[in-house]
């Protein structure tokens, strides 16, 4: 999936991924996790929205913004229109592949999210997010890419979220999300987190490219590794849980092959956490994942991915 998709009516796509996340319900092993599929059900459908770049130029910009530029900027500008998969799917493919994160933070002891607050590394796309939001939680995402401030700077995409029916939040608590653009602990730096997730950002071929890749983009954490652990512990409450959920195919070449977690067992306690898994393998959810994708009504193209998860709790 690309950019350039084209501009569907809007409600097409939000119903294509409520059919895709029925399909993965019947293989979701945790209350909280099914919530999270069956939030897609109050996702709200969204009119396709218009950007501006430059000519040769990867950046984008909300209409706000270039209302802002003088005259003879705004007339160099390009404009595109992105619809409802787009927004929903960001640059990266579909914010539904972040259900086996829910299962292992529900594996780690987080069986509601409702009044928690949650950080999200490197999100790239509000859907997980506002998915989260819906089961009460008060979510921050903190990503480098201008993409995601262009795209959601419209009112109703970030503030309050209203609260879903769902077992894990009875009370009805409702959420919200915030969105930051930078790097944590250089522009932004975190308080007071019960719960950290990262999907596909924190690999280790981004953290630390080999030399054949370090000229590309990559994840710059703008620091050394021993100060990130410690910006992140600081920024979270005791007993607060942090998932790293990294997929990778090993047939592809570039950095993101090497989706281990970047941060050594002696790094994490040192920082202040205990380690409750490192790298361990979920490549059973992958598969359960195109199984139920499938089941959807989606079909899936190419090999399924293998996946690594880690989990560290903040001491």
């Amino acid at each position: 999936m690309g950019l350039a998709d084209g501009v569907d009516k809007p409600g097409a796509y939000v119903a294509r991924l409520q059919a895709i996340a029925k399909g993965l319900r019947g293989h979701a092993a945790s209350d909280v996790a099914r919530d999270w599929l069956d939030a897609t059900g109050s996702l709200p459908w969204v009119q396709p929205r218009r950007l501006y770049q430059y000519p040769a130029k990867k950046d984008l910009f909300p209409r706000s913004a270039v209302m802002k530029l003088p005259a003879e900027h705004r007339a160099l500008l390009l404009s595109r229109e992105f619809g409802e998969r787009v927004y929903y799917d960001g640059r990266y493919g579909s914010g539904l592949s972040y259900w086996p994160l829910i299962e292992a933070l529900a594996h780690a002891g987080v069986s509601s999210l409702a009044g928690l607050r949650v950080l999200d590394i490197g999100y790239g796309t509000i859907l997980p997010l506002r998915l989260m939001a819906c089961l009460g939680a008060r979510v921050t995402g903190i990503d480098t890419d201008t993409f995601p401030i262009a795209m959601y700077g419209e009112r109703g995409d970030t503030g309050a979220v209203r609260a879903t029916k769902a077992v894990t939040n009875p009370s009805r608590v409702g959420g919200s999300i915030e969105l930051v653009r930078g790097k944590v602990g250089v522009e932004w730096t975190p308080e007071g987190f019960d719960v950290v997730v990262s999907r596909n950002t924190l690999k280790n071929g981004y953290v630390h490219p080999p030399e054949a890749f370090a000229h590309e983009p990559n994840v710059r954490l703008g620091m050394d590794d021993a100060a990130f652990l410690a910006v992140v512990r600081a920024g979270m409450v005791r007993g607060g849980v942090w998932v790293m959920y990294n997929t990778f195919d090993p047939a592809e070449n570039g950095p993101g092959v090497d989706g281990r977690c970047p941060f050594s067992r002696q790094g994490f306690a040192s920082a202040g956490f205990e380690v409750v898994g490192l790298d361990e393998s979920d490549d059973a959810m992958q598969e359960a994942m195109a199984r139920g994708v499938r089941e959807g009504g989606v079909s899936v193209a190419g090999a399924t991915p293998r996946a690594l998860v880690t989990v560290v709790r903040a001491g």
